[in-house]
């Protein structure tokens, strides 16, 4: 098998993984609309009252586009914040998209999330809002709790994104700053009827934790996003109205977010109609049809990008001197980067990162290559969505005179793969499942 059909097959992979999770089929394969009546599933609404669309995220100009081809001029009103560059070629009637700053928030998504509380607050019990709800609207649509400012959430964002936490407990300490997030969006819905429909990009797809769980109940306090900003020495470092709100929501001074309990949660219906795992199961479908044996590591990867990287490239070595047949090697997952030593010309992302340390493992190691990709094509402060690493990749950076490790130490991983040609160029993708790790060995 030669350098030409690897790079082929793996043009195949990608295109086909970013296929798998297109947002417009899937909402086109979850709703169904006979004039009268909207199903999802189990759940049906034949309400005669307004429909109302609001969202966030990354994929919301394609979701958005599926809904307007289904319920067309049913629709009474809609507004859909889209990271930067992220609206498409869509012509939409309907529902207006508006691009807003990712991952840092900016006044177009506070100005939007403003416009959503006030439609929100305005539905009444015969109206639907659908929520289109997909990865990056925690940033997308920021609206500040008490005596907050957006500078003081960019503040927080920025100490969030450097300390390498796990999505989770960000999007736990985002949702306790936040008037939307942790349910409080679906509280502002009602009487109406709650359609949520959510593209996951978080591992394991908890719905708490996706978009800071606009619509779902929020079973986190105040004390454990207290904790965790402890845990990360940040404490110190947040912007006194951050600090003075938290410590409000600690003593009950103000309210705590919906837990479910509420009897209005009958009214409310989340659904994820798109994940990782789906892309996943395409990448194995269309290996094995090519007469590849797939390895299929069901284990989330997670954890720092520079150790998963290691560990993965010395995995594929030891393949390498084992396998019999054409293997790939599966996995899907997000893993994280403490931005300590970062340089202000470093450019790079967990996927770069990730793939730079499994290329020093797999240095010298024949006939092996790893794909770390982005699902949503944009990989940390770099423009691409990952990077191919094979065993030829350090020698080759050397020749250039590039050094890896410090690549590695100033995070600036991306500069690399760029001078390399290995750079995953893509573009954005409009959709958002976490990262893919694929690995080949021939």
């Amino acid at each position: 098998m030669d350098a030409a059909a690897i790079a082929k097959f793996s043009e195949q992979l990608i295109a086909t993984a970013i296929a798998s999770v297109d947002p417009q089929r899937a909402v086109l394969q979850a709703l169904d609309w006979d004039c009268t009546r909207l199903s999802c599933g189990d759940w049906q609404w034949a309400g005669t009252g307004r429909i109302i669309v609001l969202g966030a995220g990354k994929a919301g100009a394609p979701m958005a586009a599926a809904l307007e081809s289904i319920l067309g001029e049913r629709i009474d009103r809609g507004l859909v914040v889209v990271k930067d560059a992220h609206c498409g070629d869509f012509a939409l009637k309907r529902i207006q998209l508006l691009e807003a700053s990712h991952p840092s928030p900016d006044q177009r998504g506070l100005n939007a999330a403003q416009q959503c509380e006030i439609w929100l607050q305005q539905a009444q019990a015969d109206d639907l809002v659908i929520a289109l709800i997909s990865g990056g609207a925690s940033a997308l649509l920021p609206a500040p709790s008490g005596a907050m400012s957006l500078a003081d959430l960019q503040t927080l964002t920025q100490l969030l994104l450097a300390c390498g936490a796990p999505i989770e407990q960000i999007n736990t300490i985002r949702k306790h700053c936040d008037r939307l997030k942790g349910g409080q969006f679906a509280a502002l819905a009602q009487p109406a009827s709650l359609l949520s429909l959510v593209i996951s990009d978080v591992v394991g797809s908890p719905l708490t934790i996706i978009a800071s769980g606009l619509s779902v109940p929020d079973p986190a306090s105040f004390a454990e996003a207290w904790a965790i900003l402890e845990q990360y020495g940040l404490i110190d470092r947040l912007p006194l109205s951050i600090r003075d709100y938290l410590q409000l929501g600690m003593r009950g001074a103000v309210p705590a977010h919906p837990d479910g309990s509420e009897p209005w949660w009958a009214n409310v219906h989340t659904t994820i109609i798109a994940r990782n795992e789906i892309a996943q199961t395409a990448i194995k479908q269309l290996a094995e049809a090519q007469g590849w044996q797939v390895i299929h590591d069901q284990q989330p990867i997670t954890g720092e990008a520079q150790v998963v990287g290691q560990q993965v490239g010395q995995r594929l070595c030891q393949l390498a001197q084992s396998v019999q047949q054409p293997t790939l090697y599966l996995a899907g997952g997000e893993t994280t980067v403490n931005l300590a030593g970062i340089l202000p010309h470093s450019q790079g992302g967990r996927n770069a990162e990730l793939a730079l340390a499994a290329a020093l493992a797999l240095d010298g190691c024949p006939n092996c290559q790893i794909i770390a990709l982005a699902t949503d094509g944009g990989d940390g402060s770099s423009p691409a969505a990952g990077a191919i690493a094979n065993g030829q990749s350090i020698a080759q950076a050397r020749k250039l005179g590039l050094d890896p490790h410090q690549a590695l130490a100033i995070h600036d991983s991306y500069n690399v793969w760029r001078a390399l040609g290995s750079a995953i160029e893509i573009g954005p993708t409009l959709t958002n499942v976490n990262d893919l790790l694929i690995g080949l060995v021939w």
